[in-house]
């Protein structure tokens, strides 16, 4: 197969990283090495242009034993997700409170790196309160589930209803979140600190 074959599925999408590019949130890819490959424009905006460096010189000396852990654990194939808190130096040197959820890339000779999103924590409150949308209890319980990843049939399961009860409830999320995507309203939610 043809490395052009492999990658005509992605043609089909279009501008898929210049949509990611385009974010509000800051999204990153890392190399195997823990060198930094790739910032969205929304990262770049947080600590500058830094494609190139080591991750952990962004990341505050109290944060880089998490961050160094969980890049392992990707790497070593023993965790797919990794959800953690963490403290980031931006160009100027102030510090900035961040929510990192980050996935490993296979390539084809394995794991070729890391691909993830941090949400920033230092919104102002005042703006994010007057934005907050108003979730019932089941939308909010389906938003937790959508931002650890499980599945339609596994919330219906959890939840105690069906199936097409929890797409109704995610299609009235999206909503009101003013999402377009499941992947689009955990993005929000966790921008605005739903989740």
């Amino acid at each position: 197969m043809s490395s052009g074959d492999r990658t005509s599925p992605l043609r089909d999408f279009g501008d898929v990283l210049g949509a990611v590019d385009r974010l509000p949130v800051p999204v990153f890819a890392i190399r195997n090495d823990g060198v930094i490959r790739w910032l969205n424009m929304a990262a770049e905006r947080e600590v500058g242009k830094k494609t190139g460096v080591g991750f952990t010189q962004l990341v505050a000396p109290e944060s880089r034993a998490t961050a160094r852990d969980a890049f392992v654990s990707k790497i070593v194939g023993a965790r797919d997700v990794t959800d953690y808190e963490a403290v980031l130096l931006r160009e100027d040197g102030s510090r900035v409170n961040v929510e990192i959820c980050s996935v490993p890339v296979d390539g084809d000779a394995g794991i070729v790196g890391v691909f993830g999103m941090a949400a920033i924590g230092d919104v102002d409150a005042d703006v994010a309160q007057a934005h907050e949308p108003k979730l019932t209890p089941q939308q909010h319980q389906v938003l937790n589930y959508l931002a650890r990843g499980v599945k339609t049939d596994e919330m219906a399961a959890a939840m105690g209803i069906s199936p097409e009860t929890v797409r109704n409830h995610v299609r009235a999320l999206l909503r009101t979140l003013g999402a377009h995507s499941r992947l689009e309203a955990v993005t929000i939610a966790r921008m605005r600190g739903l989740v």
